[in-house]
């Protein structure tokens, strides 16, 4: 089929507008250190904080000197639950994801499934509250508090659910889309109005930036710039930014926490 000129013109452009949308800038991560922990292990994901470091597992969160020196690992257990996602320190509290897979002849049975969202006190790992999202969520995975909203990544729809935190209840904001060959979040932070994600098991791997919008409609966004991360010891999981040193990260590698240095992004904090 032929288009007149112009109708052709804006057919090209529309498509290098979607396929430049597609494609986020790539900056430079370099690997700087692979640190083996002795004891202890940040299989789901970890969060740093100015005078310890956490580590998260299916089971337990582990406390770390600031050279990863194991210090305290303790079993977490909540009623319903048994598996505990990526983590996130702020203000002297670990906010994690508990989830509660169910098999049934075989087969994940998603419907009877629960997601519960725990704010943990730090200084001895004691659940201080929890909200059940299952309602929601039904396959949750990592947490995020930004002071304001908590954020939830979803393995069962490949979306990152917002809730507003007011008077110690949670209130949905809204569900952050993104490219579905990102598959699912395995660990979220929240910088300004700049949202990372980091993703694997699909064929869009690596630390994405995205900004974040004025409202959640449920629309894809597109990631603006990518990191590659590498899989030195296992699949991407959890990470966090160094405090003070925005342009770098420690990843979870389990038995290994790896450290980068991210391109295009401030060395100090403003």
């Amino acid at each position: 089929m032929k288009f007149p000129l112009r109708a052709a013109t804006l057919l090209w452009s529309a498509t290098l507008l979607a396929v430049t949308a597609a494609e986020p800038k790539k900056e430079a991560a370099n690997l700087l250190k692979q640190q083996p922990l002795k004891s202890g292990a940040a299989t789901q994901g970890l969060a740093l904080g100015r005078k310890f470091f956490y580590g998260a597992n299916a089971t337990s969160l582990c406390r770390f000197d600031k050279n990863w020196k194991l210090i305290e690992q303790k079993a977490l257990t909540i009623k319903g639950v048994n598996h505990l996602g990526a983590i996130y320190y702020r203000d002297g509290f670990i906010w994690g994801g508990f989830l509660n897979h169910v098999q049934v002849n075989g087969k994940s049975d998603p419907s009877q499934n629960r997601s519960i969202i725990a704010k943990i006190r730090a200084k001895d790992f004691k659940v201080m509250q929890s909200w059940d999202i299952s309602k929601d969520v039904t396959w949750i995975d990592p947490v995020c508090f930004d002071g304001k909203h908590v954020w939830v990544g979803d393995l069962s729809d490949l979306g990152l659910h917002r809730y507003l935190l007011k008077d110690d209840k949670l209130n949905r904001d809204g569900v952050f889309r993104y490219p579905k060959a990102m598959h699912f979040s395995q660990g979220i932070r929240i910088v300004g109005n700049k949202l990372y994600t980091i993703h694997t098991f699909g064929t869009m791997d690596g630390l994405f930036e995205f900004d974040i919008p004025a409202k959640l409609s449920g629309a894809i966004n597109q990631p603006t710039r990518m990191w590659s991360i590498q899989e030195t010891k296992m699949h991407l999981e959890g990470f966090d930014f160094v405090p003070g040193q925005p342009n770098k990260l420690w990843h979870a590698q389990g038995k290994q926490v790896d450290l980068y240095e991210l391109k295009g992004l401030r060395d100090k904090a403003p």
